[in-house]
């Protein structure tokens, strides 16, 4: 089934069960983005999209079509497979991401207003919380590698891999910098890292921004304020500045990762009901 046939049947159906589109949503877990694309016919989704939708709608996949054209069915034998516990993971390890950020960002902030003189027991901690960030970003990270897969965003996915090593870079930066005799030395390196990283913030709020027709409208707001982080860190003067955004910019990716664990569950659950 091709689009607009496809949308207008669609609607059609949704209308019949007396739901708006924002209702549709909350039953089917779909963004409400895609679904007003769908219906008027601007894409053309995945088979499991179109399935989730009509398990929504209380409606099958057999009944709502006598068979799979083929157009629809190269679609959905080219959607890549994407476990659903890996963005669930991310979402949690976000989570601490943010947590062990954020201590972090208040420990740097006392290092560089208290003479920079600490001891064995705080560069100790500051070190060990630093491997927990680098790791639990990096998981964080590959919750969006996969949603990079699931909707094509090559972007996403990209700067995604950039951003996990530019972490680990700028990680061990702070624990080399700790035991520098002469610390100042170390400003240029900091500068240059934070335009970089400014650099891929931007980036990365532009693929966010392209992942709203998956994950609604929260990619867009996430990818809005990790521009605006981006611009902040590009000035470098106005570094510290940007963990203010930070902090509800990664809770909205939290959000966005758990919305993709909901909608490959919901995936997962229609595949098997069409296999029983």
């Amino acid at each position: 089934m091709q689009q607009p046939t496809l949308g207008k049947r669609l609607t059609a159906l949704r209308k019949a069960k007396n739901l708006t589109q924002e209702e549709l949503v909350e039953k089917s877990r779909v963004s409400v983005r895609t679904i007003q694309r769908i219906e008027a016919g601007e894409v053309l989704p995945r088979v499991y999209t179109v399935k989730i939708l009509l398990a929504a709608l209380g409606e099958t996949f057999e009944s709502f079509t006598n068979q799979i054209p083929q157009q629809m069915e190269t679609h959905q034998n080219n959607a890549p497979h994407v476990n659903r516990y890996t963005v669930l993971i991310a979402a949690l390890a976000g989570a601490v991401f943010l947590v062990s950020e954020t201590i972090l960002g208040a420990m740097d902030i006392a290092w560089f207003t208290e003479g920079r003189n600490w001891g064995f027991n705080e560069n100790t901690f500051y070190i060990a919380l630093t491997v927990l960030m680098i790791g639990s970003y990096t998981l964080f990270a590959r919750g969006f590698i996969a949603l990079g897969n699931l909707f094509e965003n090559k972007l996403l996915k990209t700067v995604a891999y950039m951003l996990v090593v530019a972490t680990a870079a700028v990680g061990v930066l702070d624990v080399v910098s700790l035991s520098a005799a002469d610390a100042d030395r170390f400003l240029l390196p900091y500068a240059v890292a934070s335009v970089l990283f400014g650099a891929l913030s931007i980036v990365f709020g532009i693929s966010l921004i392209r992942l709203q027709d998956g994950m609604g409208e929260l990619s867009r707001v996430a990818g809005i304020l990790e521009i605006i982080v981006g611009c902040l860190l590009v000035t470098v003067v106005l570094f510290f500045v940007s963990y203010v955004i930070m902090i509800p910019a990664v809770v909205i990716e939290i959000l966005i990762l758990y919305r993709g664990y909901e909608y490959l569950s919901k995936a997962e659950e229609v595949q098997v009901a069409g296999e029983g």
